[in-house]
């Protein structure tokens, strides 16, 4: 039923009244039909948290009222919570314990907590794609030998965290999740490679570098149901006669995918526990090609002849999001037939983030490579700069704006909303209201900051209330905050729009 009312200054007030009014909500909490408390993780870079975590719904003295044990994933739902005042407490290894106060009121239908995730360690550099990145000089000696006198190590086992467990079916699960989202996303992508060569001598010490720098570009060639294909171009060929000593290095970001579902039977994976790569959190897994299954990862081409290598190594994968941070490999015996004794690769995995698509990818930054073969010997470093990414509908991503809500309507028309901020109790500010509709199907940002559309210091947020039209579960919500803070959802209200 629409109501129209003609007020001053000729604008019309379109009046939409909904099933349920406010009062028979109320009513409907008291006999039984309890409220619905959403939890959201994230980091504080706003990227989605995906990590393992233990979520605790409590009561104001300590009791559990709800929870989900090792959750791996952003979101989890508690439903049919009675009116009360609660405390939900998060957990993640590596990362500090993180609780909010809520209040389930009998006029409250759904809440919504959204909680950063801040690692116990500093957090590591983010690499942009959207500004070049110079590439660096020449390596001095003393850096080269010291890398190179790390590469030769025998193999030895990192520190990890004594007291935690690693839930190793779950970081297998979610880092084959990231690997699978790459490959069925990513189109191809381009950069700017350096690479340094240098010949070392049986004392261990190195040779002048040869250095050459390449217009670099990786393609992912898909054939049909789950099959794909990853090819290299350096200044648009694969001739092997364009690298230092007319030995070519490919294949170096394909390694990852010893996690992907079409090559993981292939390898044994052993969880070690959890340290740290590059100031963040890391579950440290060590894999190994089993004997018992064909080799399709890596291996050596010689006159047209292919030998494959049998790998072993230890990839750090990020406790928050399951993405691959560092990836080292050897092999797991010697190739008698080619001679290769020793291949020792290590390779760093950086974010890249652009201006535009809302997707993040993580791509190789930098790799460094030693090889004993046929009595010689050789270092070798890959720097990759300038990164330019295509990804399969990239049109069709939105950038989420920074300081922001996301609301997204699931139903099939449109629906109608007010969004009120409130500040923290104590600031000389006043709750900020916005009016608006959201389209079926379609999702809308508000911007919160001062001069923005919801006019509030986004330091000042403490929670929001959106109350609209739509029946329950029709709006989903998101928020962009490194701030904690809660936002609550009223369906079936009685909204007033004004038009002109």
């Amino acid at each position: 039923m629409r109501r129209i009312l003609i007020v001053p200054g000729l604008v019309l007030a379109l009046v939409m009244y909904a099933h349920v009014t406010s009062a028979q909500q109320g009513a409907a909490l008291a006999n039984g039909d309890h409220g619905l408390v959403t939890v959201r993780l994230k980091l504080a870079d706003g990227e989605k948290f995906s990590g393992v975590a233990t979520i605790r719904l409590l009561t104001l003295a300590g009791s559990t009222v709800a929870a989900s044990a090792d959750n791996s994933g952003e979101q989890i739902r508690f439903a049919d919570i009675s009116p009360a005042s609660y405390v939900v407490e998060v957990t993640a290894p590596g990362f500090v314990p993180v609780k909010q106060a809520l209040e389930i009121s009998a006029d409250l239908h759904s809440i919504t907590v959204f909680l950063t995730m801040t690692p116990e360690t500093s957090a590591a550099p983010v690499l942009s794609g959207s500004a070049a990145v110079p590439i660096a000089s020449s390596s001095g000696r003393e850096e080269v030998e010291k890398s190179l006198q790390a590469l030769r190590q025998t193999d030895s086992v990192p520190p990890v965290t004594a007291s935690v467990a690693c839930p190793v079916d779950l970081v297998l699960k979610g880092v084959a999740q990231r690997v699978e989202e790459l490959v069925a996303n990513l189109d191809r992508f381009s950069a700017t490679e350096r690479v340094e060569h240098f010949a070392v001598r049986p004392d261990g010490d190195v040779g002048a570098p040869d250095s050459r720098s390449f217009a670099y570009v990786v393609v992912v060639a898909r054939h049909g149901e789950g099959d794909f294909q990853i090819d290299e171009y350096r200044d648009g060929g694969e001739d092997p006669g364009r690298f230092p000593a007319h030995l070519a290095t490919v294949g170096l970001p394909a390694l990852a995918l010893v996690f992907h579902p079409k090559f993981v039977s292939e390898f044994n994976f052993v969880c070690e526990g959890l340290g740290t790569s590059g100031g963040k959190p890391a579950w440290q897994v060590h894999f190994e090609q089993r004997q018992d299954r064909p080799n399709q990862m890596r291996s050596y081409v010689i006159y047209k002849n292919t030998y494959p290598v049998p790998l072993k190594g230890r990839v750090m994968i990020d406790a928050g999001t399951f993405q691959v941070l560092r990836l080292e490999s050897e092999l797991a015996k010697p190739v008698p037939a080619i001679k290769l004794t020793r291949e020792h690769i290590l390779i760093d995995y950086a974010l890249v983030q652009f201006r535009t698509g809302e997707q993040q990818l993580w791509l190789p930054q930098s790799a460094e490579l030693y090889v004993e073969r046929n009595g010689g010997r050789y270092y070798r470093r890959h720097a990759f700069s300038n990164f330019q990414v295509f990804t399969v509908g990239t049109s069709d991503k939105v950038q989420p704006p920074k300081e922001s809500y996301a609301f997204t309507n699931k139903s099939d028309r449109e629906i109608f909303g007010t969004l009120t901020v409130n500040p923290a109790p104590g600031q000389d500010l006043q709750p900020a209201s916005i009016t608006f509709g959201i389209p079926a199907g379609a999702t809308v940002f508000k911007v919160v900051g001062s001069g923005k559309e919801v006019n509030l210091p986004v330091e000042a947020i403490e929670s929001a209330r959106f109350a609209h039209n739509g029946a329950p579960g029709s709006i989903d919500v998101s928020a962009y905050f490194v701030k904690t803070s809660t936002l609550e959802l009223v369906p079936e209200t009685v909204v007033l729009v004004k038009t002109n």
